[in-house]
C-alpha cells in the first residue's frame, strides 16, 4: 500500500472509530425520548451492541493496515484474559443463557462486557489527541443534557418526555436519562471527573468557565440523586484535584481564573454545604450517617443495623458466604439474584439482583481470576495515565481520564454497575491508555 493510501485508510479508521464512539455517547437520549414516545422498553442495550460491533470492525481493520504502532501489550494481554474468562464463565454459569444476554432490567450479561472491552479498545486505538479530546467533550455535552432533562424531570416539566416511574416520583429520587438514580449518580461522577480535567487543564477563560458550569451542574445533580456513592465519587474528585492543582499551583496561574483559589473556594463551599445540612438536620445527610453506622457497626459489634433501609450490608455478609463454592469461574454474568434467592430468601419482598458493590459481584459472578484481571487493567492505566498527568505532557484528557476513572471506582464500593453509565467508564478506560499512542508515534510502514 502507498504511503497516501496508508494516510488515507488511517485518517478514515481514526475518524470513524471516534465518531462511532461518540455516537455511543450521545445514543443515551435518543433511545431515552423513542422510549418515552413509544413506550418501548429499553433500546439502549442492542443498538449500542450494534454500534460496539461496527467500532470493533473499524478498529481491527485499522489495526491490520499497519498505520499505528503499540507499544502496551501488556494491556492488550490482559483484555485477551479477561475476555477469556468471560467465556468460560459464561459456558459454565448457572444459568448460560441469561448470562448470555443479561438480565431483562440490568443487561449486565455477555454482550454487555463484550461491548464494555470493545468500547474501551476501540477508545484505546484512538491516536490522535484531538480525537480524544472530541470524545471527552461529547461526554461534557452529554452530561449537561442529562442534568437538565433531570432539572425538568424535578419540575415536572413536559411530563409527557420526563415521565419516570411513580415510586423514584415519591421520594422524588429523579433518573435522569439513567432511569435510575443510584445510574444518574455515577453517571455522574464520571462527567464530573471531565469537567474538572478541563477545569485544571484549561488554557483559555472561557474553557474554564465551561468547565465550572459543567462541574456544578455535576454536584447539583449527585446531591438531588442522594447517592451515597456518588457523594463518595464526587468527593474523590474534589479530592484528587485539590491535591494537584495544589502540588501544580505555580504552573496554574492565569490571566483570568487562577485555578488555586478556585478549587479552595470550591472546597470551602463544599465544607459550608455540609455543615448547614448539619444544621438543618438534612434528611440526605441523615441517610448518609446511618450508612455510616450501617458499614462501621458489622466492624464493631458483628451487628448489622441497616438503619438506612438500603439492606446493603445484609447482602455483603450473606454474599461472601457465597464466595467458597464459586471462587474460579463464577456463578456467570448478571446471575447474582438468581443464585443469592436460591439460597436466601426475600427481605420483605425485596429482590436483591445485585450486590450493592462491583468488586464482590464480579467475585461471586466471575470468579477470582477475573476479579484479579480487571484489577490489573485498572492498575496499569491508572498508572500511566498518572504519570502523564503529572508530567510535562500531562493534557486535558490525562486529568479527565485520571479524575473520572479513580472517582469512578471509589464509587463502586458502594455502587452499582449498569449499562447506561458504566460504558463511560470503559470509554475513559481506553481513553486513558490510549495516550502512549499520540500523534508523533503513528507512522507508515513501507
Amino acid at each position: 500500500m502507498k504511503k497516501d493510501e496508508r494516510f488515507i485508510v488511517y485518517q478514515f479508521c481514526e475518524l470513524s472509530g471516534t465518531v462511532l464512539i461518540i455516537a455511543c455517547i450521545c445514543l443515551l437520549l435518543g433511545s431515552v425520548i423513542v422510549e418515552q414516545l413509544s413506550g418501548h422498553d429499553f433500546l439502549f442495550p442492542p443498538v449500542l451492541y450494534s454500534l460496539c460491533v461496527l467500532i470493533l470492525f473499524i478498529t481491527v481493520f485499522k489495526m491490520t493496515q499497519n498505520v499505528f504502532v503499540f507499544d502496551r501489550r501488556l494491556l492488550l494481554g490482559l483484555l485477551s484474559l479477561a475476555s477469556l474468562l468471560l467465556v468460560l464463565s459464561t459456558v459454565f454459569s448457572i444459568n448460560p443463557s441469561l448470562s448470555f444476554r443479561g438480565s431483562s432490567n440490568r443487561n449486565e450479561g455477555f454482550l454487555t462486557w463484550c461491548c464494555y472491552f470493545t468500547l474501551m479498545f476501540g477508545a484505546l486505538c484512538i491516536s490522535e489527541e484531538k480525537h480524544r479530546q472530541w470524545i471527552c467533550f461529547g461526554i461534557l455535552v452529554m452530561g449537561c443534557v442529562n442534568g437538565f432533562y433531570t432539572f425538568l424531570q424535578y419540575m415536572d416539566l413536559f411530563p409527557r418526555l420526563t415521565h419516570y416511574s411513580t415510586l423514584f416520583y415519591k421520594y422524588k429520587l429523579v433518573p435522569g436519562l439513567c432511569g435510575n438514580a443510584v445510574f444518574l449518580a455515577t453517571y455522574m461522577v464520571a462527567f464530573s471527573g471531565i469537567a474538572m480535567g478541563l477545569l485544571v487543564k484549561a488554557k483559555h477563560w472561557w474553557q474554564e468557565a465551561i468547565a465550572l458550569f459543567c462541574l456544578l451542574i455535576g454536584i447539583v445533580v449527585i446531591v438531588m440523586t442522594k447517592s451515597t456513592a456518588g457523594l463518595l465519587g464526587l468527593g474523590m474528585v474534589l479530592f484528587l484535584a485539590s491535591i494537584y492543582v495544589y502540588t501544580h499551583r505555580d504552573e496554574l496561574k492565569r490571566w483570568y481564573f487562577d485555578a488555586y483559589p478556585l478549587m479552595i473556594t470550591l472546597m470551602i463551599a463544599f465544607v459550608i454545604i455540609l455543615c448547614l445540612m448539619v444544621l438543618t438536620q438534612n434528611a440526605w445527610l441523615l441517610r448518609f450517617q446511618h450508612e455510616l453506622e450501617d458499614a462501621i457497626m458489622p466492624l464493631l459489634s458483628g451487628v448489622i443495623t441497616e438503619q438506612s433501609g438500603s439492606g446493603r450490608y445484609m447482602v455483603w455478609k450473606n454474599a461472601i458466604t457465597l464466595i467458597p463454592d464459586h471462587l474460579l469461574l463464577g456463578s456467570g454474568p448478571d446471575t447474582f439474584g438468581k443464585l443469592y434467592h436460591s439460597i436466601f430468601p426475600l427481605n420483605n419482598g425485596q429482590y436483591f439482583d445485585k450486590a450493592h458493590n462491583e468488586y464482590l459481584e464480579v467475585l461471586i459472578t466471575m470468579g477470582l481470576p477475573m476479579l484479579i484481571s480487571l484489577l490489573s487493567i485498572y492498575g496499569v492505566v491508572i498508572k500511566d495515565v498518572f504519570k502523564r498527568l503529572w508530567s510535562k505532557e500531562g493534557t486535558m484528557v490525562s486529568a479527565a481520564c485520571f479524575f473520572g476513572i479513580t472517582a469512578y471506582l471509589v464509587q463502586a464500593f458502594f455502587g452499582i454497575a449498569a449499562i447506561l453509565s458504566a460504558h463511560l467508564f470503559w470509554i475513559l478506560l481506553g481513553l486513558g491508555a490510549g495516550q502512549l499512542w499520540n500523534e508523533s508515534r503513528v507512522r507508515s510502514h513501507e
